[in-house]
């Protein structure tokens, strides 16, 4: 708890709130509470007795203050998408919905009093909202990790017997490979959760023997306030992830439905999402302007239905790619195959402009980072070629590589930003694939 206070403190300052509830009873963080908020309530002044010596953990003469359940608000919180493809737009989330989807999360990974939530993400992000408040919600214990850096979290969920984690792909990758070196014993954990980009086969299959529990990937959006879909431990065992990015069936707390794209294979269609659990709008931070999603929220992901019922991510429509050669490339399709290559460690697949007669064709390009580029272009293309034959069909594969001598650039999500990797490729460095 003592690694929250800092974080505790810029929360209060920057929000300002009148009073703030104090529950623990170890007294933790009042000190640093009592220089920025003008009045704290205890645990005695809801019920609970504490030991702090001092009545609720706040001053002797102040009045008794009413503890009162207000009707949840609309606007209740502004978040920004990632901006991974475009301009980040701001999203205005109404307090009803944000409560709901923390519940309908929580449920969905089993949380529940005898739950030990490690708090891997931000009070910034969907992730940390909804496992703090999800946590508290169930009469969880919630452990906040003593720094942001990733190869330590393994020691301190064996140490704290954390029972619930959820990891982004390049996160995992540090914590499956800090746990492997260290030898950690995690079978304290009941469930991992993971989501917000494709996992690696590789490291889904290295992290499950690693950690034998129960795995849940969910997809949602900033608009949704979290995941809709769900692919969960059965889903693993029968090994449907297998299938290039599946994400799970809906859960039913919204209407998913395909939208037919022209000049897209048939079956493929945009995602389109409708209900009462998610955004207000977008809003217009200058104007106060909200723009309402519409009957339909259009969420800009291509997917196709599998035989079972689940929903196969193709990417973002903004960034497929129409080859010269007629054939529509799906970027995140080709990354998540690529992805499980041999000393890649980050690939991502842009389209630059072809330079053909049609305007809209562009030349697909797959940027790989890691070891497997250290050996030259010749050896980076046998060893692709190779790995694709049996994985992807030709006409799916892009035409030139790039060997990246550094990291892709990333949001603040570790969401590797395309525009700006593509702006960054060196042109006479290309080659065919």
């Amino acid at each position: 708890a003592a690694a929250a206070v800092p974080e505790w403190r810029s929360i209060a300052t920057a929000a300002r709130p009148d009073a703030v509830v104090h529950q623990r009873c170890d007294g933790v963080g009042l000190a640093d509470l009592r220089a920025v908020c003008p009045r704290l309530v205890g645990p005695s002044d809801l019920g609970a007795p504490n030991d702090l010596g001092a009545p609720g953990g706040h001053n002797d003469d102040d009045d008794a203050l009413p503890i009162v359940c207000p009707d949840p608000v609309d606007g209740f919180l502004v978040l920004f998408t990632s901006g991974t493809t475009g301009a980040p737009k701001a999203i205005s989330v109404s307090e009803d919905v944000v409560a709901r989807r923390v519940m309908a999360v929580t449920e969905r990974l089993a949380f529940g009093s005898d739950a030990r939530v490690f708090m891997s993400g931000l009070l910034n992000n969907t992730t940390g909202v909804i496992f703090s408040f999800g946590a508290l919600a169930h009469g969880a214990t919630l452990i906040v990790p003593d720094s942001r850096d990733v190869s330590t979290w393994p020691a301190q969920v064996a140490r704290s017997r954390a029972s619930h984690i959820m990891l982004r792909p390049v996160a995992m990758e540090r914590f499956v490979a800090a746990a492997g070196a260290g030898g950690t014993d995690l079978s304290c954990l009941r469930v991992v959760a993971y989501g917000a980009a494709p996992m690696p086969h590789r490291l889904l299959e290295l992290g499950r023997r690693l950690m034998p529990c129960d795995w849940v990937q969910g997809y949602g959006l900033s608009e949704t306030y979290g995941p809709f879909c769900w692919l969960d431990e059965a889903a693993h065992r029968q090994r449907r992830f297998e299938d290039t990015y599946c994400v799970g069936r809906p859960d039913g707390t919204l209407q998913v439905r395909l939208e037919p794209l022209p000049g897209h294979p048939d079956g493929v269609g945009e995602i389109v999402v409708r209900g009462d659990m998610m955004m207000d709008g977008y809003l217009d931070i200058t104007t106060g302007r909200l723009d309402p999603p519409g009957f339909w929220l259009r969420t800009g992901d291509m997917g196709a239905f599998g035989p079972d019922g689940d929903l196969l991510l193709k990417g973002r429509i903004g960034s497929s790619v129409l080859s010269q050669d007629g054939h529509r490339i799906y970027p995140e399709e080709v990354e998540t195959v690529l992805a499980g290559m041999p000393g890649v460690g980050e690939v991502v697949v842009v389209g630059l402009p072809g330079g053909g007669e049609n305007d809209h064709t562009r030349t697909p390009v797959a940027c790989l980072w890691g070891p497997v580029t250290h050996d030259g272009p010749a050896a980076l293309r046998r060893a692709t070629a190779e790995f694709l034959i049996p994985r992807l069909s030709r006409e799916k594969w892009p035409d030139l590589l790039y060997a990246s001598a550094d990291p892709f650039p990333k949001s603040g999500n570790d969401k590797i930003l395309r525009a700006e990797t593509e702006r960054a490729i060196d042109r006479q460095a290309l080659f065919p694939l």
